[in-house]
């Protein structure tokens, strides 16, 4: 099966630091892939030069037969591809509705007016949102202003959506209703990359597993396989981790 995203030889620098080093996988649509790993690892990186807001210094980046590595990001997103970003920035002035809909209007569709607001009550409905439509950004709370971010990238219209730590800073309930949404966008068929740091999250939703060390791919399985390999554990979630996986074994 031909894949939706394919990642060849990717390689990024900036000056002498290699954020990327000649990482390569490929996703088949209707997946959740969970991208790992440490600080500085390189993942963000991974999703500019995939959304066109970083170019490849070498590699290929190939979206639905389409050569994407040194597109723009409007023609990206105009080709089926959304995202978010660890840091939102809604328009402030703007309701969440008003908010949503400026993605309907610049995405796949490029709908009008009147299109592109039936759009926003769409996604807004899909991400738990539809009785805050009317509400002024500035009075959401930062669980909201992130489902606000993904609406706003669902209403591009995407067939493939990278999420950038949507879930960073939540507690426990707001983790557990972030995760609903994400299974939620995923059952309307849009294919995701995930990146988190939250490991709950990664075996909740992800059935493959990417991490990244120093640039490098260092794994790539199910969420099993990776978080059992012992360079996983050395690289990203350390001793503690280690101990808790033994303890579990020896028990069960």
């Amino acid at each position: 099966m031909t894949a939706l995203l394919s990642i060849d030889g990717v390689t990024k620098r900036f000056g002498g630091v290699a954020a990327l080093r000649a990482v390569s996988f490929e996703l088949a649509e209707g997946e959740i892939l969970g991208v790992i790993g440490p600080n500085g690892a390189g993942k963000t990186t991974l999703l500019n030069c995939i959304s066109g807001v970083a170019r490849p210094d070498a590699g290929s980046i190939t979206f639905d037969g389409h050569e994407i590595g040194h597109q723009r990001p409007h023609r990206i997103a105009r080709l089926g591809v959304g995202r978010t970003f660890q840091i939102v920035k809604p328009f402030a002035s703007m309701t969440v509705r008003e908010n949503a809909a400026v993605g309907a209007l610049f995405g796949a569709s490029r709908l009008p007016l009147a299109g592109a607001f039936a759009a926003a009550d769409e996604v807004l409905e899909l991400v738990g949102m539809a009785d805050k439509a009317s509400q002024p950004v500035v009075s959401l709370t930062i669980p909201d202003r992130k489902r606000l971010e993904v609406a706003r990238a669902l209403a591009t219209r995407p067939r493939l959506l990278l999420l950038d730590e949507v879930m960073a800073g939540l507690n426990s309930v707001e983790v557990d209703e972030a995760l609903d949404m994400v299974r939620a966008v995923h059952r309307s068929g849009v294919t995701i990359v995930l990146i988190e740091h939250v490991m709950r999250v990664i075996v909740g939703v992800c059935r493959r597993v990417v991490v990244l060390h120093f640039g490098e791919m260092l794994a790539d399985g199910t969420p099993d396989e990776v978080l059992r390999d012992p360079r996983v554990i050395e690289a990203y979630l350390g001793e503690k981790y280690a101990k808790r996986l033994q303890e579990a074994e020896r028990d069960g």
